[in-house]
């Protein structure tokens, strides 16, 4: 019998897809420490290394690609770890730049920003009050108390279309009053 690094990638594969699992452990024993130098030079620590190049092979494994004219086993490989590589990359960047984004603290308001929001406070307030009493109970359950059109219903007497109906009124009137107060 030949040697493991003498039988082709062809011939090993093919007995892995008709169940020979000595072939797949001659394609890993064959590429494994190959992929994993490739692998630390994306990642750069042995376990993110190990770990590319497990689920490379778990990939082979699931779907065991058919192979070009060459026979070759090694370029699929490769490029399956790279990309995988990759995707662990971006994947790595967004969760940095989340954790990033949570830990940036609020910038501080300035007394203008103050004074512009307790003015467009005040505006709501007094707009609010001229809405219409039952737009204003519903719009009012369902902001500030968080009730749903269902709950909001009940406490109305009303059915929860009519809410929504309500409470779209509410936001359109005070929509345009706070545009023509010029606070939005």
């Amino acid at each position: 019998m030949s040697s493991p690094s003498e039988v082709p990638d062809a011939t090993l594969l093919e007995g892995f897809r008709q169940g020979d699992s000595t072939a797949l452990d001659q394609l890993v024993e064959r590429y494994q420490g190959p992929l994993l130098r490739f692998a630390r030079g994306f990642v750069r620590d042995q376990g993110g290394a190990e770990d590319l190049v497990q689920e490379t092979f778990v990939r082979l494994i699931r779907s065991a690609p058919e192979l070009g004219s060459e026979g070759v086993l090694g370029p699929w490989l490769y490029r399956v770890c790279r990309n995988l590589a990759y995707d662990t990359r971006k994947m790595e960047t967004r969760e940095m730049q989340r954790r990033e984004r949570a830990q940036e603290p609020e910038p501080a308001p300035t007394p203008v920003g103050i004074s512009e929001q307790q003015e467009t406070c005040a505006i709501l307030r007094r707009e609010l009050e001229l809405l219409p009493e039952r737009e204003r109970e519903a719009l009012r359950l369902k902001v500030d108390q968080g009730l749903s059109y269902i709950q909001i219903g009940e406490v109305l007497g009303v059915k929860p279309g009519t809410v929504g109906w309500l409470v779209h009124q509410a936001m359109n009137r005070l929509t345009e009053r706070l545009r023509a107060a010029q606070a939005i």
